[in-house]
């Protein structure tokens, strides 16, 4: 079993299960990501993405492509069918994704976990962008967040250098929300995922969208976007109990909301 997956109340937590090699990405693990991510879309209403072991994920098992004699359209394949459905199925998951990076998030693996909403990083773990190590350019989008975190300049240094980011300098750097202890760092995340799961999965994601849209539109359209957003939630009857509770002073509950 490449992954595991837990529910914890209306969290679901989703573990990559190669320590052996850890968590090196290949087909069975993509997919187990993948089919954990759809069963959460029902089950849940935040995500928490770990890895086992010493390891949060340390990119793509090279050891799955380097017999191959046309690595070239072997990687390309790879990306098209392995790697980019999983990326898509965190990145744009109906709910909130926090990553709790336990150790070394390496190549794809760093890509996955700045796809995610929101990082917990333990004491040891780091961040490490190491493709270009291996004479390869950076996928699993990470050249989408590097900049959208650390500007252009920044992204670029880290991305050809393939310098280590510990844990303390990635919360410097703003790739992380909290750093804690090794032993705290999934039960810390949890936390965070249970005070999201207690709020509006559909507001949480649509903040999501506007402020990752945001950075290709005008300021006239974010703006016209923002407004057809609070149209639509405005109607809904979560907003309603958010407004009720706020009146009577009291803490909604957005899971009681009859449809």
């Amino acid at each position: 079993m490449s992954v595991k997956y837990q529910l914890d109340g209306d969290v679901a937590v989703i573990t990559l299960s190669r320590p052996d090699r850890f968590n090196a990405i290949e087909v069975n693990l993509a997919r187990g990501v993948i089919e954990s991510m759809e069963r959460a879309r029902t089950e849940a209403r935040a995500v928490v993405v770990t890895g086992e072991g010493k390891a949060f994920c340390s990119g793509a098992d090279l050891s799955v492509l380097e017999s191959d004699d046309d690595q070239g359209s072997d990687l390309e394949e790879f990306l098209d069918n392995v790697f980019h459905p999983m990326v898509h199925a965190i990145t744009d998951a109906p709910v909130p994704v926090v990553a709790a990076v336990n150790g070394v998030a390496a190549g794809a693996g760093m890509g996955i976990a700045l796809g995610c909403d929101i990082r917990v990083m333990a004491d040891s773990a780091f961040f490490t962008s190491a493709f270009t190590a291996i004479g390869l350019a950076p996928d699993s989008g990470t050249t989408f967040w590097l900049p959208q975190h650390l500007g252009v300049s920044k992204a670029i240094e880290l991305a050809m250098t393939n310098k280590r980011v510990p844990a303390e300098e990635a919360y410097r750097l703003g790739l992380c929300a909290e750093v804690v202890p090794d032993d705290e760092v999934v039960t810390k995340a949890v936390e965070l995922a249970k005070s999201l799961a207690d709020m509006v999965p559909d507001s949480l994601v649509t903040t999501r969208n506007l402020i990752r849209g945001a950075t290709s539109l005008s300021f006239e359209e974010a703006l016209q976007k923002e407004k057809r957003e609070q149209g639509r939630l405005g109607m809904t009857a979560e907003h309603r109990e958010g407004v009720a509770a706020f009146m009577e002073k009291r803490k909604p509950n957005y899971r009681a909301v009859q449809k």
